[in-house]
């Protein structure tokens, strides 16, 4: 067991025993004093927030362990410090409308996707490179009579586009910023840990409808795949990648039909130049030893995508309690290029489960991803020219069973468990040739704390 894992270990069990008695002598008042660790710092948090200024501070931890399949076994320990500022320049300067936000993360371990499993939907969400780094760091301006909200800075796109409310109940990355946006777009494109320079639009023209557009720099990165390690690279030069999303909320009023939903549906462009996954530049496969050895050069990328948020089952005279269902829907058609051509999830969430734990939800995802015949025909020629029998890239799946059980109000318990199939696609093991990576079982506990 990894030195970090052990420690994280008493560090999370620690925290949940702390959170039953944390609130006894805090006087504080109740608006931080019952939803933070650290309360009201004695009264200069209420005093700054009516100045204009709120300080956000969170905890993720995760402790989890692959138990069969992958590449090997493992147990390991990812988490996240964030701490986030707001701005209001209103209070501040008088800026009407304006205010300024800024993010930054304290990412430790390493997690198992990369080094124990092999695996392409990242088992945890705060999975990255261990470091501090700058996230978000923008300025807002609001407009007629907040209707239209224009962000300059930078920004980052999966707290924005594509977002399902259920879906952020579950643990694995690709039930936030879709899996197949991760993997098609340069740098995993404009989400954690990866602010990017950017301007948005967000245009609310009544209550139901919301419509945003937003242009960022075209990688993440730069043009060093290894670029900007702390955030501040600030990359402007890289081309362009645009996003686009209309959103409808249906929010029934007492003794309308239905029950609430939300429904999205987006599509995204990429300026840049894109590698061929199977063809060299001089017009042969790339497996063949005739190839150029470098890929063909390939212009613009591009996805459409939709997102289902549902409320199935509303328990009386609550509208908070009951069975929530999401499905999302992305296809990146242009195969040569992309290593998925289409991604599908989907999940139940259902708060209030279990009796006397109405703060408790218990939730089930799938997410499935499939591979493009760009990958599978590059193998399939590496095969035929060598004589091996490599597997052929196909697909990647994930399930995911999770409770979330809210100990305190600023503080969660998650356990969870996750089954991939076919980690890497259908890779191949390192460890066994001309063998598939094996389905891999992982169990794990996050905890959240709020400070």
């Amino acid at each position: 067991m990894k030195k970090s894992a052990i420690a994280a270990l008493p560090l999370t069990l620690a925290m949940i025993m702390f959170a039953a008695d944390a609130r006894a002598d805090d006087t504080a008042p109740p608006n931080y004093a019952a939803t933070t660790l650290t309360g009201d710092w004695h009264g200069y948090r209420n005093w700054l927030r009516d100045q204009g200024v709120t300080f956000t501070m969170s905890q993720t931890s995760d402790v989890l362990g692959n138990v069969s399949g992958g590449v090997r076994r493992g147990v390991a320990y990812d988490g996240v410090f964030q701490l986030q500022g707001d701005f209001d320049m209103g209070r501040l300067a008088g800026w009407t409308g304006g205010s300024i936000h800024i993010s930054g993360y304290a990412i430790q371990g390493q997690g198992l996707s990369g080094k124990d499993i092999g695996n392409l939907l990242t088992v945890t969400s705060v999975e990255a490179d261990p470091g501090v780094r700058l996230g978000e760091f923008y300025i807002s301006q609001s407009l007629m009579n907040s209707k239209v909200t224009v962000k300059v800075g930078q920004i980052l796109a999966d707290q924005n586009f594509a977002i399902s409310n259920t879906a952020s109940l579950f643990v694995n990355s690709t039930f936030g910023w879709p899996g197949i946006f991760a993997a098609d777009l340069p740098g995993g494109g404009p989400a954690y840990p990866f602010a990017v320079p950017g301007a948005q639009i967000i245009v609310k023209p009544d209550d139901a409808w919301t419509l945003q557009a937003a242009v960022f720099n075209g990688s993440p990165t730069g043009s060093d795949p290894n670029g900007n390690a702390n955030g501040l690279g600030f990359p402007i030069s890289d081309g362009v990648l645009a996003i686009a999303e209309a959103a409808y909320a249906y929010m029934p009023g007492k003794g309308d039909p239905g029950l609430p939903g939300t429904y999205k549906i987006g599509a995204w462009y990429n300026s840049e130049k894109f590698d061929s996954l199977s063809t060299a530049s001089n017009g042969v496969s790339l497996a063949d030893p005739s190839s150029s050895g470098t890929p063909r050069r390939l212009s613009g990328n591009f996805a459409v995508y939709g997102v289902v948020d549902q409320t199935l089952w509303q328990e009386p005279g609550s509208t908070d309690n009951g069975l929530n269902g999401f499905v999302r829907l992305a296809v990146a058609p242009q195969q040569e290029r992309n290593s998925m051509n289409w991604y599908v999830d989907m999940g139940l969430a259902y708060k209030g489960l279990l009796p006397g734990r109405d703060d408790d939800t218990a939730g089930v995802s799938f997410a499935y991803a499939s591979m493009s015949s760009g990958m599978s025909d590059l193998v399939k020629a590496e095969n035929a020219f060598t004589g091996t029998s490599q597997p052929v890239p196909s697909s990647e799946a994930v399930i995911e069973t999770t409770y979330q059980a809210a100990v305190t109000p600023w503080l969660s318990a998650q356990p969870f468990f996750q089954y991939v199939i076919r980690p890497g696609g259908n890779a191949a093991d390192p460890n066994k040739p001309n063998s598939r990576i094996q389905n891999a079982a992982i169990f794990g506990l996050r905890a959240v704390a709020t400070f």
